[in-house]
């Protein structure tokens, strides 16, 4: 376990232990089949009015130092500066890092230490490839910095159709609430907790529900999609998103050359109270969520979610949404 410290003062502090990979970066492991498409999913309606920066960071409470730059990818998935033992690096922000951190060979070189080699599992469980697990002196990202931090060293091609630096999973936000919004090219992070209050006509809340011991922080709330009882799966690490064929039922249907043939349209979702209708949907089964007594229904990708100004609170076990400007 990594021990939060002072980003201006690195004090002795027990090792964090990093477990595989299970859940990973999506937006690039299909980055090969996803964006040889590039038709994106859109929020073709939404009852919730805009919410621009200046709103959301007084709402919210976060002061100025708090708010960082946020990149995107080629893919249109979210970036942030994370310092690993002296060096910057742009790494994408993925609850789907089941743990810790993943860099790869595709990075600036980083002084690491090598452990030992380990295996890559895909979120069924089956094998993808091999890594190596490293430790690094230090690691610093949003203002919060660490030390004696294990991660993973990889292959990019293990994960992805294009060279990518790695990943950086919401391990280090355990004591910290995040907000991103895509659109302003900002996030935020505080220790502080959430307002007790927030006009509900602005933000939905939602509880995160508790995802497979094996998957580490990936984030499952509760919805209706398509009148149905369901999950739904946040994956700001993909770059497109999906329905699965079980709830697809009379919805209009689009076919596409490629490898996603199958697209649905006016796809009607309800979270916390509020309607949504999404569009251009892949229809795909959707492999996650092992245990829950409910299906998996969406898996929302950073198309669909770039639509919003996303929180998450891992302590309180709240996702809060807005729309973004």
């Amino acid at each position: 376990m990594f021990k939060r410290i002072p980003a201006s003062r690195l004090a002795p502090s027990p090792r964090f232990l990093f477990s595989l990979l299970c859940c990973s970066t999506l937006a690039l492991i299909g980055g090969a089949p996803a964006t040889a498409q590039t038709t994106k999913a859109s929020v073709a309606s939404a009852s919730l009015p805009a919410t621009p920066l200046s709103q959301w960071t007084r709402d919210l409470g976060y002061q100025k130092a708090q708010v960082y730059p946020l990149r995107l990818s080629g893919l249109g998935c979210p970036l942030v500066d994370v310092s690993v033992s002296g060096v910057t690096v742009p790494l994408m922000l993925d609850p789907g890092t089941a743990r810790g951190f993943v860099v790869t060979n595709s990075a600036p070189s980083i002084p690491h230490q090598v452990l030992r080699r380990e295996e890559q599992l895909n979120p069924d469980g089956s094998y993808r490839g091999e890594s190596y697990l490293i430790r690094v002196e230090t690691l610093s990202v949003l203002g919060e910095a660490f030390k004696n931090v294990e991660g993973s060293l990889a292959d990019w091609r293990t994960f992805s159709s294009e060279p990518f630096n790695g990943t950086v999973g919401l391990d280090f936000f355990l004591n910290r609430r995040l907000t991103l919004d895509y659109r302003s090219r900002r996030v935020a992070a505080a220790s502080s907790p959430l307002p007790k209050h927030l006009d509900p006509s602005r933000y939905v809340s939602l509880a995160l529900l508790a995802p497979p011991r094996t998957q580490g922080h990936v984030l499952y709330v509760r919805a209706k999609v398509n009148g149905r009882e369901a999950i739904v799966y946040l994956d700001m690490g993909y770059n497109v998103s999906f329905i699965s064929p079980d709830f697809s039922a009379r919805l209009p249907r689009v076919d596409h050359a490629g490898k996603f043939t199958v697209f649905r349209e006016d796809v009607p979702v309800e979270l916390g109270g509020q309607k949504f209708v999404l569009n251009d949907l892949r229809e795909a089964p959707i492999n996650r969520g092992g245990g829950f007594s409910l299906p998996v229904a969406l898996e929302l990708g950073s198309d669909v979610l770039s639509h919003f100004v996303i929180t998450i609170d891992l302590r309180s076990k709240s996702l809060i949404l807005a729309r973004a400007e």
